[in-house]
């Protein structure tokens, strides 16, 4: 009986303590969803009232949208040029930073200072930078090698990739703190059972370390792909999505079209919808290969995952 009265105390203190977030789930996150989902099947603008459904319009209207599909163009290039360099510099400086001996704590504060920081307000130093006038810093840069000044944020050819540097900077600081987190959890007992079988430098880096980071890419892969799919404040500060709507991101193209101009927040819906299931076949996808990769290595012992990469690295 006593212990049937302590389970029961144990189940409302979890309830208790579960309810807040889940009140919080819902009202911040399940339930605009699920309104967002209706809107996106109706003619409604932000700025009335009235609205009609219009069932599979919005979609169809979505599906042959040149300006969006210009939007969705520009996303993908920003994925591109972000994804894959920010990952990989990230890992580069974090086995950089691992190791140092003095001063790490001081070198790692700075490398994460980037990811902490407000991405309006360092958009707004970085629009200063890249500042067409010959006195703005990059083209003082560029000018000590004879290049003529660059219109950067006002060239539909820079202006992209432009955003694209600011928003990289930013998420390789990320990638950094992630795989550093990723190697700290390495046990050194791995790294000494290659010391002794002669596994050295980029053999070790190669055959051991980059395996038992491969969870850790993953994961990195799949959350800043959806990062990138969500800009919108680099864009907004920089370039407004211009010249010419070359640096319009999806995101970006919501927001023009569900609360500047025409207000038509159902269609907004509709793009925003879209995305979201995009977002969410992303996620299943990593979660998929990332749990194939857990299942391998626990199936193989870890963290003698570096069993058999000892033994490929022997070979």
């Amino acid at each position: 009986m006593a212990e049937r009265t302590r389970a029961g105390r144990d189940g409302w203190r979890a309830a208790a303590l579960v309810t807040p977030a889940l009140v919080g789930l819902c009202v911040f996150v399940i339930g605009p969803a699920a309104v967002s989902a209706f809107v996106a099947g109706t003619d409604k603008k932000l700025t009335g009232v009235d609205f009609h459904w219009v069932g599979t319009a919005n979609l169809r209207e979505a599906l042959s949208d040149p300006d969006l599909g210009r939007a969705v163009r520009n996303t993908l290039v920003y994925c591109l040029l972000t994804v894959i360099p920010s990952v990989v510099l990230g890992l580069l400086l974090a086995l950089a930073a691992n190791s140092v001996a003095r001063g790490r704590p001081v070198v790692r504060f700075a490398l994460f200072l980037p990811a902490s920081a407000n991405i309006v307000a360092m958009a707004v130093v970085f629009r200063y930078i890249f500042d067409a006038s010959p006195d703005g810093l990059a083209n003082t840069l560029v000018g000590v090698v004879g290049v003529d000044p660059q219109n950067w944020l006002g060239d539909s050819d820079t202006a992209l990739p432009v955003v694209a540097l600011v928003g990289g900077w930013r998420l390789t600081s990320f990638v950094f703190v992630v795989y550093l987190a990723g190697l700290t959890a390495i046990p050194p007992s791995v790294y000494e059972a290659a010391e002794v079988d002669g596994v050295r430098g980029l053999a070790r880096l190669r055959h051991i370390t980059l395996p038992l980071l491969g969870p850790t890419t993953v994961f990195l892969a799949v959350f800043v792909t959806v990062l990138t799919l969500q800009t919108f404040e680099t864009v907004a500060v920089l370039t407004d999505g211009g010249p010419l709507d070359s640096s319009t991101t999806i995101i970006y193209y919501i927001y023009q079209v569900g609360f500047t101009g025409s207000f038509r927040i159902g269609y907004a819906s509709m793009i925003a919808l879209l995305l979201l299931v995009t977002v969410v076949l992303i996620g299943a996808a990593g979660a998929l290969l990332g749990r194939r990769l857990r299942v391998a290595r626990e199936d193989a012992g870890a963290p003698a995952g570096a069993a058999p990469a000892l033994e490929g690295a022997r070979r």
